[in-house]
């Protein structure tokens, strides 16, 4: 998975490049701007806060789960937040959390643990509405729940959504022999966990059903969701959950906790906090742009500068992999899928920053992302003879999302219902980046979130629908609801949707939804699946 981590570092380097900054707080949704957006407020258990309601929807922007991670509490589990009495304005989102990357923003901060809610607009139902919590992907360091305007959803498929902030990068899963006991290198886990715990006390203010809670999550965030169902904190606190583009079972999906300390204290070394004794102390006064800049240093210290959560610890106390395998999971009903070209987009990027060298650096790459390339540059020589990005392109959508999400299926179905699926628009809106430059990306990594949401998002404009995609992005939008509401995605109007059962998924497309028989074979799934535990990615450990 971490060869994953390092291909979305290279889209957020191309951000840093043609400037894709995230939306200020306060922009999304669009309803919090409604010429008939008037005040309303509601009491959670910390305190009375007073969002905004309109035709369009209802909305509750930046309402504290958590106390800021900050001080003392940093590189701790998240605390309830302090109560408070007088009304507090939820129209304005929050911060996001510190990344790794800031492009510059000044909405950024290490006090993020914030949420937004979204609901349909009228009163309160007779019977509460089902819950969907948005989980924002961003290779675990970058993102943020204003990224993203839920409120389309919310009121089309009568839900009530939730989109919390996690902590990311250092801030969310540093780990030290220092830090032992108090959620170390898994905070970012918990702080979704935090996030859901306030959903069961208090979304029934909004109108939500605590008992009918639906986990959704696209890339990291689907990564996230993969996380939780391993870990027995979050036991409880959803009924089902939707992975898309994203899953947990490769051998570097997590860090064991001794390789996670020792990179941890390499880096406290680097920062000047070497003693054990007041190790924490010193690393919790560092100011927290120190802490974010010195990141990028841990390379090689625990294989390759990717963040993922520790395995061993209170979040994970065994690597999701096992716990899957042996069924010390929740079991809940799951959809999950992928993009038919996830891998394009990364292809283009990585071109178009220069780190992969059509002519010469193909076999280079190949070599980074996997310990033994030999085998793969075998398997793909004929694609690369005609051409090499259309390879590469392959390897990523093939080895790293369309056969480990059918693992994932496989390994989920033997105890609950599991509804699999290939988004397949080959004329996909590309609004994703701003780039000067365009190519046939196809169903690329990220382009189903334009029609779930029908909303332009962080890095798209506003997406450009044919009459026939339209159509289809209710469809799409309509199976995630069914499946929210009741866990089935089936309904009226709609083609059927039947449980994976094992082999293919089905194919969602605006021409076709149906069947997918070459899915196995156009993905070398036999190939893939043979050395599932091997594709990590090869990076020489730093001499600093």
């Amino acid at each position: 998975m971490r060869e994953l981590n390092f291909l979305a570092a290279a889209l957020l380097a191309t951000c840093l490049l043609v400037g894709c900054a995230p939306r200020r707080p306060g922009e999304v949704p669009a309803l919090v701007h409604a010429p008939d957006a008037r005040a309303e407020v509601v009491q959670t258990t910390a305190g009375p806060v007073r969002g905004v309601a309109s035709a369009q929807g209802r909305a509750f922007l930046g309402v504290p789960f958590a106390a800021p991670p900050i001080g003392a509490l940093r590189f701790r589990a998240p605390q309830p937040p302090a109560a408070w009495t007088q009304v507090r304005d939820a129209t304005q989102a929050g911060p996001a959390c510190l990344p790794r990357y800031r492009f510059g923003q000044k909405h950024v901060s290490e006090d993020c643990l914030t949420l937004n809610v979204y609901a349909p607009p009228g009163p309160a139902p007779a019977h509460p509405r089902a819950v969907m919590v948005w989980i924002y992907g961003g290779a675990l360091e970058l993102g943020s729940n204003v990224d993203y305007d839920l409120s389309a959803l919310a009121a089309r498929q009568d839900v009530v959504v939730v989109a919390p902030n996690y902590r990311l990068g250092v801030f969310g899963f540093f780990a030290h022999p220092g830090l032992r006991g108090e959620g170390e290198g898994a905070y970012a886990l918990l702080d979704q966990q935090a996030a859901l715990r306030w959903v069961q006390g208090n979304i029934a203010a909004f109108g939500g059903d605590a008992h009918n809670v639906t986990v959704f999550g696209e890339s990291a965030g689907a990564w996230s969701i993969c996380y939780q169902l391993a870990s027995p904190g979050a036991a409880g606190l959803f009924q089902r959950a939707i992975l898309q583009s994203g899953s947990c079972l490769a051998s570097d999906s997590s860090v064991p906790q001794r390789e996670a300390e020792s990179g941890g204290v390499r880096m406290a070394q680097r920062l000047g906090c070497a003693r054990r004794r007041d190790v924490a102390a010193c690393l919790r006064a560092l100011p927290a742009e120190t802490l974010a800049d010195a990141a990028p240093q841990r390379r090689g210290l625990t294989g390759s500068d990717a963040w993922a959560p520790m395995s061993g610890g209170q979040a994970l106390p065994l690597p999701p992999a096992a716990a899957i395998a042996s069924g010390q999971h929740a079991q809940v009903p799951v959809l999950l899928g992928t993009n038919r070209d996830e891998g394009r987009l990364f292809a283009q990027l990585l071109s178009y920053i220069g780190k992969l060298n059509l002519r010469s650096g193909y076999e280079a790459r190949v070599q980074r992302m996997h310990a033994s390339p030999a085998p793969v540059l075998t398997q793909y020589a004929a694609v690369a003879a005609q051409s090499r990005w259309e390879a590469f392109a392959d390897i990523v959508t093939d080895g790293g999302f369309a056969c480990p999400a059918r693992r994932l299926g496989q390994a989920l179905r033997t105890h609950a219902p599991v509804y699999a699926y290939e988004f397949d628009d080959p004329h996909a809106p590309y609004g994703l980046l701003r780039l000067p430059f365009s190519s046939a990306l196809g169903a690329f990594h990220a382009a189903e979130l334009v029609y779930l949401f029908q909303r332009p998002w962080v890095l798209s404009g506003q997406a450009q629908f044919s009459p026939a995609q339209q159509a289809f992005a209710n469809t799409l939008q309509d199976y995630w609801g069914a499946f929210a509401r009741t866990g089935d995605p089936n309904g009226s109007g709609r083609p059927p949707w039947p449980r994976f059962d094992g082999d293919a998924p089905l194919t969602l497309s605006p021409h076709r939804i149906g069947a997918t028989p070459d899915f196995v074979q156009r993905h070398r799934c036999a190939f893939w699946d043979a050395r599932a535990d091997t594709a990590t990615t090869s990076v020489q450990p730093s001499s600093q």
